[in-house]
């Protein structure tokens, strides 16, 4: 261990985490300045140690806790896909959001794609919601994440465990593929453009 860090996690843990001591401040920024002239992300001081160590064990980013289901897109009869779990979705321009419940369109009518905006009721979106692709693997039951990729003019596609199924009792178990999101695929909720 660095010797900055070992006096910034000192300082942290030695101390009441909600202390508003500017004392305890100064000394966390002097400990802390050793990490930003090695290229490491400066991290406030006012943040709470387990915060710090949270955002250090997952690289310096917040991310969300990993829910206790299985990834699961449920495919409505004539509506958007409801996407649940421990989702990174990476929009068109590259950024990044982590969710737990997403609502998609796929209809392609939406003006806030890829969510839905209720857009598929004004141009009467038709789709049973009947999923005729196999699984590819088998069911898994531990938390998984899985990355959505939202491909311009195109699908989006998948990578990671994911369970599509509609109330019908119809699903398709698999580890990654693209989701229509024209509601032009012959092979709906799936993309047929690959």
């Amino acid at each position: 261990m660095e010797d900055a860090t070992k006096a910034t996690a000192k300082n942290l843990f030695g101390s009441h985490p909600d202390s508003d001591s500017k004392e305890h401040e100064s000394e966390g920024a002097d400990a802390l300045q050793g990490d930003v002239q090695s290229g490491e992300e400066q991290i406030p001081t006012d943040e709470k140690a387990l915060d710090r160590w949270f955002r250090e064990q997952r690289g310096g980013k917040r991310v969300p806790k990993r829910l206790e289901v299985p990834n699961e897109a449920m495919v409505t009869s004539g509506g958007p896909l409801k996407i649940t779990g421990n989702l990174t979705l990476i929009g068109e321009s590259g950024e990044v959001t982590h969710a737990n419940h997403l609502t998609l369109c796929r209809c392609g009518a939406s003006r806030t794609k890829p969510m839905c905006d209720e857009q598929h009721l004004d141009i009467e979106f038709l789709d049973n919601g009947n999923i005729h692709q196999a699984s590819d693997c088998m069911p898994v039951t531990r938390p998984q994440t899985i990355t959505l990729t939202c491909i311009k003019d195109g699908p989006i596609k998948f990578r990671g465990y994911l369970r599509v199924f509609n109330r019908k009792g119809q699903e398709c178990l698999s580890m990654q593929g693209a989701l229509c999101r024209c509601g032009k695929s012959t092979k709906k909720p799936f993309c047929d453009c690959q």
